[in-house]
């Protein structure tokens, strides 16, 4: 499956490595070994990089708010009234939201070939981890997983603020396609950690014991 990013991906079904073959150093290499509690400091590095992906996803983040400020000039709302309708749209979004972007990417997961799929939730973080304990994505197949929720969700966000018309409607879909999209960054953070390896022929697995996310690539 190729990602729209044009992830390099020469991986064939049959062909993917046993998660014993890619701990041999003679054919692999690991380019990155994340504890899944570290996982938002791993990647926040890749979310601010200057390069094309984070800065894309960023502009669409300010293209975001934009739409919304240009709403909310339109129909003269009070500011504190306007700000906390946004707010409760973004509350509103992570509650309902969250976990039907983490079984996004546990279907994406299973389309990919993954047998066992969790998802776990740390409310002290108040975040959520989807993993597919022992299944070997390649690197193409992990941006799909990665970009699943980004391209299912957004658009059946966006598409109600083409018809809506009150400020209220608008502020708390908004709110909520804001906030679904700022909580993206993770994924693209990781999206932009494959695209600096494109070109290589990379896979990654998580160790559901282990507790830790194993990313390699194949040796010349």
């Amino acid at each position: 499956m190729k990602s729209g990013l044009q992830v390099k991906d020469r991986t064939v079904a049959g062909a993917k490595p046993g998660t014993a073959a890619l701990h041999d150093p003679a054919r692999f290499e690991v380019i990155a070994d994340v504890a899944h509690g570290d996982v938002i400091s791993f990647v926040q590095p890749f979310i601010f990089q200057l390069s094309r992906i984070p800065v894309l996803y960023w502009l669409l983040n300010t293209a975001l708010l934009g739409f919304l400020v240009w709403e909310w000039r339109r129909t003269s709302v009070p500011v504190l009234e306007a700000f906390s309708t946004v707010c409760l749209g973004m509350v509103l979004g992570f509650v309902v939201l969250l976990p039907i972007h983490e079984h996004i990417h546990g279907l994406a997961y299973r389309l990919c070939g993954a047998n066992v799929v969790r998802v776990k939730y740390n409310l002290r973080r108040i975040t959520a981890l989807c993993e597919a304990p022992g299944a070997v994505v390649s690197g193409g197949h992990f941006v799909f997983v990665c970009l699943a929720p980004l391209f299912v969700l957004n658009p059946l966000l966006a598409l109600p603020l083409l018809f809506l018309v009150k400020w209220k409607a608008i502020a708390l879909v908004g709110g909520a396609l804001l906030l679904h999209t700022g909580a993206c960054s993770g994924d693209i953070g990781l999206v932009n950690f494959v695209w600096q390896h494109r070109g290589q022929r990379l896979f990654t697995y998580d160790d559901g014991e282990l507790q830790r996310a194993f990313f390699f690539k194949e040796r010349p």
